[in-house]
């Protein structure tokens, strides 16, 4: 199956091929960027859980296995947090339906990966965004926002920018991670961070899968981790030969299906969510790479 993944990566590359150029990419511009800004102190991590016909659906036990390995990865990353004595609180919300319902939304095209690809990443970057907004809507509608004598109606969220907005204020902090999960666990697909290196629009990740090493992997993305493997974002043959040398058991290596209790934050990841000032200069390279730019 791992080997099936670094493939579907390989068939996103070959897709993309004739619809764009490269340009230079510096990760830093993802430090202290959009609505996760570094991984410091109370910080919400809210999850919703998306079926479509092309994933499994979403029973009550995917989902109560799936909350469970979301506390795993917020156990460790508060272990670590702990190891290098940062204060870090993350506070875990879902959405949820009566009787574990989910929101029903079909992906652009049958996958992840597709649907970011077609025609070209660009596009499916901007499907992906309606995909999101459509969801986070959704999300929203049920929400009981009950009024106060004297204060004009709130209303319910809209897209992902007004629930992000509404979550800061019922929790009373500025970070929040939002996760769109779907149920890929048998299939050959990604999970993807998206709008991480810009503010025009919400930053959030789509998780195909339940492993607490990749809920982990797209949770510190949000915060301005880089990928050290390959990857959509991570191209270069020498700094990801380099990565695996220097960072075998780091998170933000591919980590699909690898337990998480043998994995953690490498000083070069430390740097980009904010939790070392300084980054040793051998590993300055690591923070380049090539950026697509479209025709």
């Amino acid at each position: 199956m791992l080997k099936h993944k670094l493939a579907v990566l390989l068939v996103l590359a070959i897709i993309l091929a004739p619809s764009f150029s490269f340009q230079r990419l510096d990760f830093r511009k993802g430090m202290y960027k959009n609505v996760c800004k570094d991984l410091k102190d109370d910080v919400l991590l809210y999850v919703i859980f998306v079926d479509n016909k092309h994933t499994a659906p979403w029973t009550e036990y995917d989902i109560q296995s799936t909350m469970d390995s979301i506390e795993t990865a917020v156990e460790w990353l508060h272990g670590q947090a702990r190891k290098n004595s940062v204060d870090v609180n993350i506070i875990t919300d879902y959405y949820l339906g009566e009787e574990f319902s989910t929101i029903h939304k079909m992906l652009p095209e049958e996958s992840v990966v597709k649907s970011v690809s077609t025609p070209n990443l660009k596009q499916g970057m901007l499907n992906m965004n309606k995909w999101a907004d459509y969801i986070t809507r959704k999300a929203g509608e049920s929400f009981d926002l009950a009024g106060k004598e004297g204060i004009p109606e709130i209303k319910k969220p809209k897209n992902k920018e007004r629930l992000i907005a509404y979550l800061r204020d019922k929790h009373k902090l500025e970070s929040v991670a939002l996760l769109l999960l779907v149920n890929n666990y048998y299939k050959d697909d990604i999970s993807l961070p998206v709008n991480t290196m810009n503010s025009d629009d919400v930053e959030f990740a789509i998780v195909s899968f339940k492993y607490p090493s990749v809920i982990a992997h797209n949770f510190l993305h949000l915060f301005g981790a880089a990928d050290l493997c390959e990857s959509v974002y991570r191209k270069n043959t020498k700094n990801i030969q380099f990565a695996a040398g220097e960072f075998p058991d780091a998170i933000m290596q591919n980590v699909y299906a690898k337990n998480i209790d043998d994995l953690n934050i490498s000083p070069f990841t430390k740097y980009l969510i904010g939790w070392t000032d300084t980054l040793e200069s051998k590993y300055n390279e690591l923070l380049y790479d090539k950026r697509k730019r479209f025709r």
